[in-house]
């Protein structure tokens, strides 16, 4: 009896000796190319850096490059225009996603047709559909001003009025990006048992309360999902400010991954201090998207 359990037992480490030796390429990529850049990465922010004076020219500084960061009023209004964009795409695509997803759902004859349309904007690049839409909002020779003059309507500065370019920004990133919401909503619609529908409307629900009280508890766990990811992605936003209208006018569009790049590589090459502009920013964007999953778990509890 014995020899049979120190035989399975020996089995067992082997296995798990395997298994560990089967592991240590992978966590030896995630050292060289995460945990390394990041600590470097946190060790280069205590300095000045001038990248054109050399590695050898770097000064210690310590906190100095994150102090800085606290009375720079460009990073502050960068960060601003990000957090409004952010928050205005993300509540766009979601409420437009979930419509969307809901419309698909019951369409049954020519949904593919629709996803199709939906779809095809993922399809294009971030930069790709920047260029497009700088050229259709082109005050001067933009097809949309031009639609707006043969109504008779005012020709719009979609990109040189510092009071809408924001807004403007919003617009595109909503048209390239709703689909990404829509498919996951729709996943989660789909993926809900049909006789928990049947069952509500048996007994007389109406379609407010059988998606209230039937589909969003099954959807809160899509939702949470499709919200932190677009909260990311719209955080560090880069390539549509900087293709639609490359922060101006005045800085009015300029959103905080521009301003770290413009610090860095893009132009005054303090790498120190667009090092230290990035680590604050990356807290930041966790922190946000902890709170969006909180509120999401707590309005969950509530119910």
């Amino acid at each position: 009896m014995k020899t049979e359990e120190n035989t399975v037992s020996h089995t067992v480490n082997r296995r798990k000796r395997l298994g560990y030796m089967y592991m240590i390429p992978s966590l030896v990529i995630l050292a060289v190319f995460v945990i390394y850049p990041v600590i470097y990465g946190a060790v280069t922010s205590l300095y000045d850096w001038d990248w054109v004076a050399g590695i050898d020219k770097k000064l210690f500084v310590g906190l100095g490059n994150y102090l800085q960061i606290f009375s720079d009023r460009l990073f502050w209004n960068a960060l601003k225009n990000t957090v409004i964009f952010a928050v205005l795409s993300l509540l766009a695509e979601f409420v437009l996603g979930l419509c969307c997803a809901m419309l698909l759902y019951k369409i049954k004859k020519g949904g593919v047709i629709f996803r199709t349309v939906l779809i095809f904007p993922l399809t294009i690049s971030d930069m790709v559909a920047a260029i497009m839409w700088r050229m259709m909002l082109d005050p001067a020779s933009g097809v949309v001003n031009q639609m707006l003059r043969s109504i008779g309507l005012k020709p719009v500065d979609w990109l040189g009025n510092a009071n809408i370019v924001i807004f403007t920004l919003v617009l595109v990133e909503v048209w390239w990006m709703t689909g990404n919401i829509t498919l996951i909503m729709l996943a989660g619609l789909q993926s809900m048992p049909i006789d928990q529908l049947e069952c509500g409307q048996i007994d007389g629900a109406n379609s407010w309360q059988r998606f209230r009280y039937l589909q969003w508890p099954h959807l809160r766990s899509f939702a949470e999902s499709a919200l932190s990811l677009r909260m990311i992605d719209l955080l560090r936003v880069f390539a549509i400010a900087w293709a639609v209208t490359q922060g101006g006018p005045n800085r009015a569009s300029e959103v905080s991954q521009q301003y770290i790049y413009t610090n860095g590589l893009g132009g005054y090459l303090d790498i120190g201090y667009s090092i230290a502009m990035a680590i604050l920013f990356s807290v930041f964007v966790v922190a946000i998207v902890a709170v969006i999953k909180r509120i999401i778990r707590i309005g969950g509890d509530n119910e």
